[in-house]
């Protein structure tokens, strides 16, 4: 599956609508829309421009207040990993299962996700959320979205499942950016995020168990139907999925794209709707690119 394919020339259906069937992609955009209204998040994406601006100025620029509370865990946290970069053995278990033992910060993991003036296009929008709220609720939580859409079998529960599974039952922090590009005929949204763990991911096994059951049998009910294809690039693994959603108009046609690598204790997610196949791929190797050279600039 490739580009995509002709589209109702409005956005896509409404994130509500959209959100169950989009999996990964959708949670994550159903949490963008309510963030707009909620205050906390609202909060949150404010404290975002000082993580964003972090980010983009390679680290010395002031902290946001959300992370301050994190300054003196980060402080220990420098000494850990400088501690881990020197038993021996240490490169050679770095060759085989690479990324840091311990977990990075908040302002490190902003370093690593892709900024405004790093993607192959300008985005409309841009916000950002740290903490772990919209892991917990929005992506933590086992859904039977797809159950309850297109009934019981083995591609609709690990579709259900696939959230829950990648996110684990203790996520310890996280930061989101999110993008969105307003063009004639559809709104482009993209989301990079990076979400600690209490022990090292394997999310490529969560990919195995939805491509396996889902690849050879699109899911299809009365108004909405969903294919499904492999991604892989750049040591980057997921999903491609072609839906068709009934918007309460009309049906719209919806290219969605979810993929992810593991970094030490650390899940690396590209997410995207609406996007065509070939700049999603250049993003995720512009994002894998620039987390190979912060492990170089972690492990000199």
């Amino acid at each position: 599956m490739s580009g995509l394919r002709s589209t109702a020339r409005r956005a896509a259906p409404s994130a509500t609508r959209t959100a169950g069937l989009l999996g990964v992609v959708a949670a994550v955009a159903l949490s963008a829309a309510a963030c707009s209204s909620d205050s906390e998040d609202s909060g949150q994406a404010q404290d975002a421009a000082a993580l964003s601006a972090v980010s983009s100025e390679s680290g010395e620029a002031a902290e946001p207040q959300q992370d301050s509370i994190d300054q003196d865990a980060a402080a220990e946290q420098d000494t850990a990993d400088q501690d881990a970069e020197d038993p021996e053995g240490g490169s050679d278990e770095a060759a085989t299962d690479p990324g840091p033992e311990e977990l990075l910060t908040q302002r490190e993991i902003a370093q690593i996700l892709l900024t405004e003036s790093e993607l192959p296009f300008t985005p409309d929008s841009h916000s950002t959320l740290t903490g772990l709220d919209f892991f917990q609720d929005q992506l933590g939580a086992t859904a039977e979205v797809y159950t309850e859409s297109f009934g019981e079998g083995e591609c609709s529960s690990a579709m259900d499942r696939i959230n829950a599974d990648l996110i684990g039952e203790s996520p310890e922090r996280g930061v989101v950016q999110e993008y969105q590009r307003e063009l004639s005929d559809r709104t482009e949204s993209l989301y990079v995020w990076m979400l600690g763990l209490q022990e090292r991911p394997d999310s490529g096994a969560v990919w195995d168990r939805v491509i396996e059951a889902c690849t050879d049998q699109p899911l299809q009910a009365e108004t909405d139907s969903v294919g499904f294809g492999a991604f892989e690039a750049h040591d980057f693994r997921g999903l491609e999925l072609e839906m068709e959603v009934f918007d309460g108009e009309s049906v719209v046609e919806v290219l969605g794209f979810s993929a992810s690598t593991d970094y030490g204790r650390h899940l690396l997610m590209v997410s995207a709707a609406n996007m065509d196949a070939e700049t999603f791929e250049e993003i995720v190797e512009l994002q894998s690119a620039k987390l190979a050279t912060f492990d170089h600039e972690l492990t000199d």
